[in-house]
């Protein structure tokens, strides 16, 4: 009987030590846990300007709360231009998302590849320090921009308006189009064929009616481009509120 009990109760003992043990764990003040650490990932894509002054860069960045940022900053270069640029990363905890223009301060940018590096520096105490490199794939932006006014022509069957295109070197040109309609019962289409050698042009297009027949006034345009690049197809698009005028 007496080994009966000496064996619960060092069973007990043992039970109660171990919950001493966990509770002393969960009782642990935040303070002595290790802090997250700051955090910057590149995305794989860059826009290239049409014009080659700039890339946009899309970039993944956090830090814990209450900590001061040093630095959030990305560079870029290939072998004929480089690039560096800042982005407003603050600490809230939270992954968030960041579109970085990085302007060529030496050459313009080309497509292709390029070599990206980020770097986040935050500081509470003691600093911290996040870093990414990547070899993204520069893509053609399009610059497409609608006028604010369609002149009226042919008694209302058709309207001329203007369209400014602007497209990297080396991206090759396959289509513009442009629709504008009146009121939902007056629409038509034109189309015309930009071109890419990083320079704006502008290109007065008419556009017939297929149904109905324009009028003085409030329209809807909306345009797009299509360009080609090693047999992928990138988009430029612009859509507005226009008038048409006599």
């Amino acid at each position: 009987m007496e080994l009966g009990i000496t064996r619960r109760s060092a069973r007990a003992l043992l039970l109660a030590g171990l919950a001493l043990l966990l509770a002393a764990g969960a009782a642990a003040p935040a303070e002595s846990r290790p802090s997250p650490g700051p955090t910057v990932d590149i995305q794989s894509a860059a826009g290239l300007a049409p014009d080659g002054s700039s890339l946009t860069v899309q970039v993944l960045a956090s830090c814990p709360e209450r900590w001061a940022v040093v630095e959030a900053v990305i560079g870029v270069s290939q072998a004929q231009a480089s690039g560096r640029a800042t982005f407003p990363l603050t600490c809230i905890g939270s992954v968030r998302p960041f579109t970085v223009t990085v302007p060529a301060t030496d050459g313009a940018f080309q497509l292709g590849e390029a070599q990206a590096s980020a770097s986040v520096v935050i500081q509470r105490g003691k600093t911290q320090r996040a870093q990414d490199s990547e070899t993204v794939q520069v893509q053609p932006s399009v610059l497409v921009e609608l006028a604010d006014t369609a002149q009226l022509e042919s008694g209302g069957g058709a309207v001329t308006i203007a369209i400014t295109v602007a497209c990297p070197v080396g991206a090759t040109a396959l289509q513009g189009s442009v629709n504008v309609s009146q009121q939902g019962l007056t629409s038509g289409n034109g189309s015309y064929l930009p071109v890419c050698d990083g320079s704006r042009h502008t290109f007065s297009v008419r556009v017939q009616s297929s149904q109905g027949v324009y009028r003085l006034g409030t329209a809807q345009a909306v345009t797009f481009v299509v360009v080609d690049v090693g047999g992928a197809a990138f988009y430029g698009i612009d859509d507005a509120s226009i008038q048409i005028v006599a």
